[in-house]
């Protein structure tokens, strides 16, 4: 995948997930149903150097879903991932 590809796929995520909160909010969404979702879709990334940030992201906010993290918790961890890598 190039780099431009790859970047676009982030980008893909990152609104992905921003609407993913508003539906949150809106309480039109299950965080389970949206942990399995998301495990689903890690687990078929490839499983390599250029996708490890991208999945552990990934990996964390499902954790933030899973033990009740607040919404501004989770919104936090979005714009990591057009970083390509945490921010703390």
């Amino acid at each position: 995948m190039s780099s431009i590809e790859f970047d676009f796929v982030k980008g893909h995520i990152a609104a992905t997930m921003t609407l993913i909160h508003a539906l949150i909010d809106q309480g039109a969404l299950d965080r389970e149903r949206l942990d399995s979702f998301f495990g689903a879709f890690v687990k078929d990334l490839p499983n390599d150097r250029e996708t490890l940030s991208l999945r552990l992201i990934i990996d964390q906010w499902r954790e933030g879903l899973r033990n009740g993290e607040s919404e501004d918790s989770l919104k936090g961890q979005i714009f990591s991932v057009i970083e390509g890598g945490r921010i703390n």
